[in-house]
């Protein structure tokens, strides 16, 4: 029986159509390029804010350039002469006046009864009748006329957390929902407006249900409709996805993150593959669209983007999972270098596609999340109070050469058998549930590192103290904070965030990188805690002091306050607890002390939980897998990629590496399917050894077990 087009199209390509191209854009030049990279599937642009095809719907706004052509029936009739999939892309966000002036109660309202507008277009209410009745008409019309496979749509989930709608929809539904009135505003400070948050949430998880419904009802049960998400579960653009909600037990998923971000460096993309297919089902085919052109501190649709900024996103995507999909806007050819910046990697990976699928993950760290800390405990800042401590805690691990699993607090029980270190970096908000899972877990001997405000606050957001897990940990924990933000102003005229950690002596073995110091730098925030159990203090903190004029720049206070307990408690399970918040500072500042400390911390609670890791003289990516009798590592350069967005020129090879595995390895050789080398493995008491004299851009280094 043959598989559904979703379980089998791994290699996806897209020309984001601009109105333009009906006149413009040169089919047959796509057609050949589909050829020359072997994308499997092709997201065509059809309906929405703009349609390309022909519709019943007069008022629907068309392409410009369209005249009487069917556009999108013409680039579908050439993706089916190719043997691709076809996905019909929608943007349902807005529309023109045209539809507004026929149902004006189809649309987001402003308190004053005004029409809300994007860019001079209305904003359609995803509780009005252009979500529910219009849209699933216009899904039934599209599939009618031309049986695409499935659909997909970036900007399905409406405003964002700062749009309140105030239609009489929106008034009469918030009512009944709730019993309330609708906010007067974006407050995180009024409960009325978190309970909104939470409605609305509900809201786009009942439509991605009803669209999905709508479209295996007229298109058979494998016409899905897959939407499209972001894979940084903390930073959605306040656009309401419900991560786990929506992708639980997904089949197939279709991402848009195109491309690194100010807040992290490339090693996300490995992350953003594990974190999306450990949600839905470790062998599900995730998707992502990476762009092919410029985005920097400004983006230009239409220019190449830097070739390695392009490069090392696909293969560290590549590494955790993602399946490749180039992402164009438009389909002139000025520009003619950013059809060269993938073309061999796509080739490559049809080339090795066995070895990148039906794969389970090694990694025995599991590193948590879930979004309610990003959303109710992070409000204004989720950036960092929300993930700052979670990107903090992975590059470090990434940087380490250690492979991790992003792990939601909900799946803590279900993954507990394969991990054999959990982190929780910051989890501010934790549930009874949730809790109950890290207690079982710490009873089953296993390790542990606690960072931050993990576990204090309630689901609102509020402080609520602390609860099961710290009562397992024997650690009583104030309100009050000491300290600074890690996003204050360095301004030596104000010293707050002049503070440190000082480092008892003898030093722990979490300090073993740190050899030389009893001093590192902070500039962080932290908690008053005492510990009446197994846990001691290790790193006290030093309160700030005077940085300028010099003179001054010396210790008042002796540290008293503890800032890094470290203990083995009764049932074995080696504990670190972290209340100074060293992983939110070194996301924010990347200083490499703090990267050391973190470093340390895992090796040492986390001594059982490196199968794989890998030492080399720079920054590399480490991803491994089991594949029935083989184990396959990826191994990503990112040796000087700390460049500023977009700006990535050059690849910097670099040599040697060391892959340490750990364990009795059948296998006498590896192989790498990049550069065709073959390689000893060398084996002594701690495992075995891999050693790789030089690595370019990337490597999958194969061991076929005996």
């Amino acid at each position: 029986m043959s598989k559904p087009w979703y379980r089998k199209t791994f290699l996806w390509g897209q020309v984001n159509l601009t109105e333009n191209d009906p006149k413009e854009c040169d089919l047959d030049f796509w057609k050949d390029y589909w050829k020359r990279t072997g994308v499997e599937g092709v997201i065509i642009n059809c309906g929405g804010i703009v349609s390309y095809y022909r519709s019943r719907f007069p008022y629907q706004y068309r392409a410009l350039g369209l005249g009487e052509k069917d556009y999108f029936g013409i680039w579908n009739e050439a993706a089916r002469q190719a043997n691709l999939a076809v996905i019909a892309r929608m943007d349902i966000s807005c529309t023109t006046r045209d539809i507004y002036d026929r149902h004006p109660d189809w649309y987001c309202m402003d308190k004053e009864g005004n029409p809300i507008l994007s860019q001079e277009r209305y904003a359609a209410c995803v509780n009005g009748g252009y979500y529910h009745e219009f849209i699933p008409q216009v899904f039934r019309e599209i599939i009618e006329s031309y049986h695409p496979d499935g659909f997909a749509d970036n900007s399905w989930a409406g405003p964002g957390m700062k749009t309140i709608c105030y239609c009489e929809n929106c008034r009469r539904r918030f009512r009944e929902d709730t019993g309330c009135n609708l906010p007067d505003g974006p407050d995180w400070e009024d409960s009325i407006y978190r309970k909104w948050i939470r409605w609305s949430f509900e809201l786009r998880v009942s439509n991605w249900k009803l669209f999905n419904e709508v479209t295996t009802r007229y298109g058979g049960g494998d016409c899905k409709w897959f939407g499209m998400v972001n894979a940084d579960p903390f930073s959605t653009g306040g656009r309401f996805y419900d991560m786990r909600r929506l992708l639980e037990d997904a089949p197939f998923i279709f991402c848009d993150h195109q491309s690194r971000d100010r807040k992290g460096g490339f090693e996300c993309n490995s992350g953003n593959g594990a974190l999306l297919r450990m949600i839905s089902g470790e062998n599900v085919i995730a998707a992502e669209s990476m762009a092919h052109y410029y985005k920097g501190e400004r983006t230009f649709r239409l220019c190449a983007a830097s070739r390695q900024e392009v490069r090392k996103w696909m293969l560290t995507g590549m590494s955790g999972g993602i399946a490749p999909w180039f992402h164009f806007v438009g389909g002139g050819c000025l520009d003619r270098r950013k059809f060269e910046i993938s073309q061999d990697l796509f080739r490559w990976m049809k080339e090795n596609r066995e070895y990148l699928e039906e794969r389970t993950n090694l990694a025995k760290v599991g590193v948590v999340w879930n979004q309610e800390t990003a959303v109710y405990y992070g409000r204004e800042d989720p950036d960092g109070r929300g993930s700052g401590a979670f990107r903090g805690i992975t590059r470090s691990l990434s940087k380490a050469g250690i492979p991790y699993l992003p792990i939601h607090a909900d799946d803590i029980g279900k993954y507990k058998d394969r991990l054999e270190l959990l982190i929780l970096p910051g989890t501010a908000i934790m549930s009874e549930a949730q809790e109950q899972a890290v207690t079982a877990w710490l009873r089953q001997g296993k390790d542990l590192i606690v960072t931050g405000d993990t576990a204090l606050y309630d689901e609102e957001g509020e402080w609520r103290g602390p609860g099961l897990l710290y009562e397992e940990l024997g650690v009583e924990i104030e309100s009050k904070l000491e300290g600074a933000d890690a996003k204050d102003e360095d301004n030596w005229m104000v010293s707050d965030t002049h503070n440190y950690l000082e480092i008892a002596q003898p030093p722990h073995p979490i300090f073993r990188k740190l050899q030389g110091t009893g001093l590192l730098p902070f500039g962080g925030r932290i908690r008053r805690t005492a510990s009446k159990g197994a846990l001691r203090g290790v790193a006290a903190y030093i309160p700030p002091f005077p940085i300028y004029p010099p003179e001054f720049s010396w210790i008042r206070e002796r540290p008293s306050l503890a800032a890094v307990y470290a203990g083995t408690l009764k049932s074995g399970s080696r504990v670190v607890y972290i209340p100074a918040d060293v992983d939110r500072c070194y996301a924010a500042l990347r200083i490499p002390d703090q990267r050391k400390l973190l470093e340390g911390a895992v090796r040492w609670a986390g001594r059982r939980a490196l199968p794989v890791t890998v030492q080399a003289p720079g920054h590399v990516q480490c991803d491994a897998y089991r594949q029935e009798k083989r184990i396959l590592i990826h191994l990503i350069n990112l040796a000087g990629c700390e460049v500023p967005l977009g700006t990535l020129e050059e690849n910097l090879p670099i040599g040697p590496l060391c892959v340490h595995l750990e364990g009795d390895l059948a296998g006498k050789k590896a192989k790498g399917l990049v550069s065709k080398e073959i390689w000893e493995i060398e084996r002594g008491e701690a495992g075995a050894v891999i050693r790789i004299p030089h690595l370019e851009e990337h490597e999958l280094i194969v061991v076929e077990e005996e």
